[in-house]
């Protein structure tokens, strides 16, 4: 899929105030709903109203290092860049931001339509999600990308690579990288216990814990915890996600509770994770039908709470149709 320019887009959205934002070093273009993309996330609104003081005075840029303002280039649209980001990383965002409820089926068609690179390839742009959302402030995000992940290990029966442990413990932040750290972590263990590979990657996860003497902390209290649990390491897997959190009949012992890598974890308990009283629930009043586009119905669209535009109709059509999943 080539994502459209600003001018074909446009056209679309006629009638609907719009923001461009461009992504990575390269600047790729995506022109969304502002409405909808400042309604998301503080981040956004901010950063768009920053640029629209920059427009009316002289102002200074917006405060986080994240996003930029980019120069005006005698369009009407609000241009924001984020030149850290990865654009493909930001078209996962974009599918979520539209398409909610479809989201999870997206993911699992792509899982299983896709090759072994384009497989690590999506993991590896769910991560960056993962920490796009600690970026932006969007929590329920970040729960969002951590099941996604365990979903997509559990189907292809993955094990806790030692890049995946250099990569959160060598070069993200750790408040940004807590959750996955803490699944890493977990899934470290079930792979060091239960893998046909231990003893070929033993060398490398020592040298690991030695590089990194956080991780080697942070897997020790993981055993302690499981043995305080009576739990067994080899048994109890984190690509399994059970679907409460309130574990009843030994459950416990061979899978995870629904929220235990998800932010809301502490505050939670053994309640229902606040994700699954959302789905339940029904849309607010004043939230606007959408039309069909290819296989989805409109009830699979998403999702803004109020719009002043109608319909709205979502830059993202399908990820198997997306750039960097070429999967035809």
């Amino acid at each position: 899929m080539k994502w459209s320019t600003r001018k074909e887009v446009v056209g679309s959205m006629e009638g609907c105030e719009t923001v461009m934002v461009l992504v990575g070093q390269e600047q790729r273009e995506f022109v969304l709903h502002k409405k909808l993309l400042c309604d998301t996330s503080n981040f956004f609104r901010e950063n768009v109203e920053a640029i629209q003081k920059r427009d009316s005075s002289s102002s200074a840029p917006p405060s986080s290092a994240a996003a930029s303002p980019f120069p005006e280039d005698g369009e009407d649209d609000d241009i924001l860049w984020l030149p850290a980001e990865s654009a493909d990383m930001f078209e996962i965002f974009v599918l979520w931001l539209y398409q909610r409820r479809a989201f999870h089926r997206f993911l699992d068609t792509a899982v299983q339509k896709s090759s072994q690179g384009q497989r690590r390839s999506l993991r590896f742009n769910l991560i960056r999600l993962h920490l796009f959302a600690a970026i932006i402030g969007l929590p329920a995000l970040q729960d969002v990308a951590v099941d996604a992940l365990q979903d997509m290990y559990l189907h292809l029966n993955w094990d806790m690579s030692p890049p995946f442990i250099a990569f959160i413990y060598g070069e993200c932040h750790t408040e940004q990288a807590f959750r996955l750290r803490k699944w890493a972590v977990a899934m470290l263990a079930w792979t060091l216990y239960g893998s046909e590979t231990t003893l070929a990657l033993t060398n490398q996860f020592d040298r690991l814990f030695a590089a990194y003497p956080t991780l080697a902390e942070e897997y020790k209290k993981h055993l302690e915890k499981m043995a305080g649990s009576k739990a067994d390491v080899r048994f109890k897997n984190p690509q399994l996600r059970l679907p409460v959190n309130k574990l009843r009949n030994g459950e416990r012992f061979f899978g995870f509770r629904q929220c235990s890598f998800h932010s809301h974890r502490a505050t939670v308990g053994e309640g229902t994770c606040p994700h699954l009283l959302a789905a339940m629930s029904p849309p607010p009043p004043t939230a606007r039908s959408l039309p069909k586009m290819g296989a989805l119905a409109a009830e699979d669209e998403v999702e803004s709470d109020a719009s002043d535009c109608d319909p709205i109709i979502s830059p993202v059509g399908n990820l198997t149709e997306m750039s960097f999943l070429d999967l035809s």
